[in-house]
């Protein structure tokens, strides 16, 4: 700052410092105010001052000119020489904090920033005098972001603006603050989040790590995966480990060292096993197994020995570095000894048991009371982790706010002192728009009045609507608790009884709601976002006509007959409103260029004859077509499970020839042109069966980590080894004990060359050994396993094959990749 300026400034400080006084900082539509903003400010500071100016303009007419030099009267964005002059600091402001002050005629916004390059001493950031700005915003100027997008402001209409002499402060409760599966990565959440200040000081890296440890190191050290029966699984999917060995707590402490040492940045490591059951047999780690109070499982001895065994040779390198690991599932509970936790491991509880609505049971709320003292006893290095008012759906299924639950919940972990939250949202703003929100404003302050939150977001959100919309989404409130409490079993999957009882019972109550809004609405953007619920009545509609769960459904105003239907989906793909389903493209070698030839009609496998099978989860199929007319691609059998099945089809070229909805009235149809078409099916954990007419077809058997999924119907199928491997491995898998597969594969030849089978382990992993003679279509022909039932059975090839399985002999297709 230029010495003239700068006595300006202290001169104006000492002077008007006994002059209290409101500041009018736009009379009338004017203003002689400026935004000075330092040309050296962090972005975060630039940032403020743009979000500064841009709503004073929209909410008074009036545009504030932003200035690099000081200049009174001002708006003094973020803490340099001027705010300092005039005894405006930062001092004993917590990070991510803010401050608002009058002084004279100025008027400072500031706060606690990192710099573009730096992080926080915890490997977060700060953006304080943004969020500083936001807070005078919301508070002088009456903004509310209900949500991103075009449509999501709501912005009052002054034509004054006084801002009365005082000075304000504060700072958020939570050091780590995420809402996640908002559709976060898009440019227009990252912008709402930052404006209802989510982030972090702290950075805590938490997610299922175990695949830090290789599958191939199951050659050399099978102690350090997870025994099943007596036997080493090998690592397939969500594959365990053996906690109790030091070999591989050693492993994984030096993964973790190797991690630091690659990214000199980063402050955490997450030590968090894989999802899902298989926990390790072997004698050591059964010996700290218990059983929780429910008589279930219990491994969190070992889990936690685990943690601290890393941690603590992390921290001979890294001691200032920090460990994070869930508290979860079969790990919920607090051992029933008492233990030290090493102090750089940090602990994220995650009730498991509570998820999605689950806490409207007041057995649930009490164990939810029991246990969280206890780990707060372990330790205040801990987190929170949940979804305990979210119902993730791709059927168009509003999510209820969930209002009783986050009473509850919010003040529970501010008085337990929790250090950060990761409570989900949702992604579909058309209908989860009151319960993203509430979630944003509850990770800054916990300690929220929640109903009035509510309330305030409904009347600015809907307007002259915002009765039957309230109405409607406490309806949803209601019916939700009512079937979760009379409904024991129910979790955050949502069920077939759960849409009959909950959205088609009263469907026809929710649609008037909606339409009586919708006809006294005349503010634009109010009607906008009533129109993204109104997409989702749509979507939620055909859903729900197809379980056959609404009579007379043809004579809603949300009908729409298939065709419309799909064109309607078509034209939302990238929509905020609905609930995006995992993105087909995304699927890996959607444009890989192969080389595929038909292979003709090969001869039945043995003992195996083609019947209709269900396959489940994301799928790659290659489709060339044969003969005079289109190929068509059928399906059947579709379970959906929360979710629309998108597809997307793309040409030999690797460009977008097609998308859109599943269904099993209206097929794909392929022209024939291309060499050959590509169908990615994202379909997650859905399961459907398929026909492929006039083309010959393949599908890849490594689409889905764990390999090709079937859903207790499998078929035979035929896998070409090219001339030149001298030998592949195949893997097939179960959920065993109680699940299993069996078969039997067979060279070219006709020869059996190996029997498969996973009643004593999940997976049967076998090399396979190719004589010169053995090039050509080998077969894997399903048998009945001697024990259990066949459910869900993966198969996957080695890396040393091209990966893709030919289901129907008689339109068999050689694929391989392009050289």
């Amino acid at each position: 700052m230029k010495p003239c300026a700068l006595m300006l400034c202290l001169l104006t400080a000492t002077l008007t410092a006994a002059l209290a006084a409101p500041v009018a900082l736009v009379v009338d539509g004017k203003s002689d105010h400026v935004i000075y903003c330092d040309t050296n400010a962090p972005s975060s500071v630039k940032t403020a001052a743009t979000e500064l100016q841009t709503y004073v303009e929209q909410v008074t007419g009036a545009k504030l000119p932003v200035v690099n030099e000081p200049k009174e009267p001002m708006v003094c964005v973020g803490a340099n020489a001027a705010s300092t002059a005039a005894r405006v600091t930062t001092d004993g402001l917590a990070l991510e904090g803010w401050r608002v002050a009058v002084r004279g005629r100025n008027l400072y916004i500031l706060g606690p920033d990192t710099a573009d390059d730096e992080q926080t001493p915890q490997g977060g950031t700060s953006n304080g005098t943004r969020n500083a700005a936001c807070m005078f915003i919301e508070k002088f100027l009456g903004v509310r972001w209900l949500m991103p997008g075009p449509h999501g402001d709501y912005v009052p209409k002054m034509a004054s603006v006084t801002i009365p002499d005082q000075d304000l402060q504060g700072a958020p409760f939570f050091l780590n603050r995420r809402v996640p599966y908002i559709q976060e990565n898009r440019a227009e959440v990252k912008q709402w989040g930052a404006r209802q200040r989510l982030g972090l000081s702290l950075s805590l890296y938490h997610s299922h790590n175990w695949t830090a440890i290789k599958p191939e190191a199951f050659t050399q050290h099978p102690d350090w995966f997870a025994e099943s029966g007596g036997v080493r699984v090998p690592p397939t999917g969500r594959y365990k480990l053996c906690v109790t060995n030091p070999g591989l707590i050693r492993a994984f402490a030096d993964a973790a060292i190797a991690y630091f040492d690659a990214n000199p940045k980063a402050t955490c490591f997450s030590l968090s096993p894989a999802d899902s059951a298989g926990w390790c047999e072997c004698a050591h780690c059964k010996a700290l197994y218990e059983d929780d109070p429910n008589g279930d499982l219990s491994v969190t001895p070992a889990i936690i020995q685990f943690y601290n065994g890393v941690a603590k040779l992390v921290a001979e390198k890294y001691p200032q570095k920090v460990l994070a690991g869930y508290i979860y599932a079969a790990y919920v509970y607090p051992p029933s000894q008492p233990f030290k936790l090493a102090p750089n491991m940090f602990l994220v509880w995650a009730p498991s048991f509570d998820y999605g609505f689950t806490l409207y049971r007041p057995e649930l709320q009490q164990r939810w009371d029991d246990l969280a003292p206890q780990w707060l006893k372990v330790t205040g290095n801990i987190a929170y982790y949940d979804l305990p008012n979210c119902v993730h759906n791709e059927l168009g299924a509003m999510n209820p706010p969930g209002i009783e639950i986050l009473e509850f919940l919010y003040p529970r972990l501010k008085q337990h002192g929790f250090k950060g939250v990761y409570v989900y949202g949702s992604p579909a703003w058309g209908y989860a728009g009151p319960m993203d929100y509430l979630l944003a404003r509850l990770a800054w302050d916990p300690g929220a009045d929640i109903p009035a939150l509510f309330d305030e977001y409904v009347s600015k959100c809907y307007a002259e609507g915002a009765p039957e919309m309230k109405q409607f989404y406490l309806l949803l409130d209601e019916a939700t608790k009512q079937y979760f409490i009379a409904n024991t079993k129910e979790s955050y999957t949502l069920t077939e009884g759960r849409l009959k009882d909950v959205y088609a019972r009263n469907f026809p109550e929710l649609e008037r709601l909606v339409r009586a809004a919708e006809a006294k609405i005349t503010d634009p953007d109010a009607k906008a976002r009533l129109a993204m619920m109104g997409a989702n009545l749509t979507v939620l509609h055909w859903n729900l006509r197809q379980s056959k769960l609404l009579p007379e459904a043809e004579k809603s105003s949300f009908y729409l007959p298939d065709k419309e239907f799909f064109a309607f989906m078509k034209t939302n793909v990238n929509s905020l409103a609905l609930a995006p389903s995992s993105a087909p493209s995304k699927v890996a070698g959607a444009g890989e260029k192969l080389v595929v030839k038909p292979a003709g009609p090969l001869p039945p496998a043995p003992d195996a004859p083609l019947t209709p099978f269900l396959l489940r989860g994301p799928q790659r199929v290659i489709i060339v077509p044969q003969g005079p007319g289109d190929a068509e691609v059928a399906f059947r059998s579709i379970t959906a499970r929360g979710g629309l099945v998108r597809y997307q089809v793309y040409d030999d070229k690797g460009a977008l020839s097609d998308q859109g909805v599943m269904s099993a009235e209206v097929p794909i149809e392929l022209p024939a042109g291309p060499a050959y078409y590509q169908l990615i099916i994202a379909s997650g954990s859905h399961s459907f069966g398929m026909t492929v007419k006039g083309a010959a077809w393949a599908v890849h058997g490594r689409t889905d980590e764990k390999g090709l999924h079937f859903l207790s119907k499998t078929a035979p199928l035929r896998f070409e080894v090219p001339a030149g491997v001298g030998k592949f491995s195949l893997w097939l898998a179960s959920d065993a004990p109680g699940e299993t597969a069996a078969g039997s594969l067979y060279a070219p030849d006709g020869r059996k060359v190996a029997s498969f089978d996973t009643s004593k382990t999940a997976v049967d992993m076998q090399e396979i050994t190719v004589g010169p003679q053995d090039a050509g279509w080998w077969t894997l022909a399903f048998v009945a396993p001697a024990a259990g039932i066949v459910d869900d059975v993966w198969v996957k090839p080695g890396e040393t094959l091209s990966g893709f399985f030919s289901l129907d002999p008689a339109a068999a297709l050689s694929v391989q990749r392009s050289k």
